[in-house]
């Protein structure tokens, strides 16, 4: 496959659109584009560990970032210096991926929910391991489907892309299943990062939520949703189908959008404000929007731990 050059001064190159992985399959490549465009654009190291200390100088050499200067030394010694760290210790991060039925939407988008979410995990799994991390996978829809053990090796990562790649929407939607059986897998409390549209009962899914909050898990929720499930698309008239369930109805959406929309608002501000009140990250993150917002959201979550 070829990719088309670009601009490097263009923030569309360096911030991936969905529509610019649509026609990559290969799923590492993929998640190294989106993450070191990412950092290109931030002008920060992905390989900053946030649990580290110190150990030790050495001399600034040119191609060191100037950022990393201990400019107390230099003060003292009239030279410049970089800090050396080591690590303390690793972090598991495990990524839930829901792989129901409902995750099949596209809408208008370029990506489907779950092609969309799936790049997501990609790409932070590909951060993860790149930061001396251990990822895992876990996808579920009614139950937990498939599980990879947290680890930090190429050949895990390998593991989990492929996986990624081969996953199909199917089954309906029980996440709160899914996380209790998950929550009986894992031993090792880290970083639990949820990418789901989360069109299911918000009081179960919470409650099983809740048992990660409370073993001491850091929380990530990515709410993956289309332009087209939050305002109804310009139609004059369209058949609205349950993807998991027989049930279909007839709309005129120009008809039912100010109740559609009201009806939204109360979804999204339940799900955000049982988040907040579980000191968890909530993020809404639309199928259309790069992926940059969601690894600022990872790193925001990251520094909790």
């Amino acid at each position: 496959m070829m990719v088309q050059p670009r601009d490097e001064d263009s923030p569309h190159w360096k911030y991936l659109q969905p529509a610019d992985l649509r026609r990559l399959r290969n799923f590492q490549f993929a998640a190294r584009l989106v993450v070191e465009g990412f950092f290109q654009g931030q002008h920060r190291s992905p390989y900053y560990d946030f649990s580290s200390e110190f150990a030790d100088y050495r001399p600034y050499t040119p191609g060191d970032e100037i950022r990393a200067i201990d400019w107390r030394a230099f003060a003292r010694t009239d030279r410049f210096y970089i800090k050396l760290y080591r690590k303390e210790t690793d972090m598991n991060c495990y990524l839930l991926v829901d792989k129901s039925n409902s995750m099949g939407y596209r809408g208008d988008a370029p990506l489907t929910k779950l092609e969309y979410a799936s790049y997501l995990a990609a790409s932070l799994a590909y951060l993860m391991v790149q930061q001396g991390d251990k990822a895992s996978l876990a996808l579920g829809d009614d139950a937990l489907r498939s599980f990879i053990p947290a680890g930090g090796t190429r050949q895990n990562l390998q593991r989990i892309l492929i996986t990624l790649e081969r996953t199909a929407p199917g089954g309906p939607t029980r996440l709160a299943d899914t996380l209790r059986s998950l929550f009986g897998t894992i031993k090792r409390k880290g970083l639990l990062v949820v990418l789901s549209d989360f069109l299911d009962d918000t009081a179960p899914t919470f409650s099983a939520l809740s048992m990660f909050a409370h073993k001491g898990f850091a929380v990530l929720l990515f709410h993956i949703m289309t332009d087209a499930e939050l305002n109804l698309p310009r139609v004059g008239s369209a058949l609205f189908r349950d993807l998991e369930s027989p049930a279909q109805a007839a709309v005129e959406p120009d008809a039912i959008r100010e109740a559609y929309q009201a009806e939204i608002r109360s979804f999204l501000h339940e799900l955000q404000s049982n988040a907040r009140a579980r000191k968890m990250h909530y993020q809404l993150a639309t199928t259309n929007a790069p992926y940059h917002q969601a690894l600022e959201a990872y790193l925001t979550a990251r520094t909790r731990l």
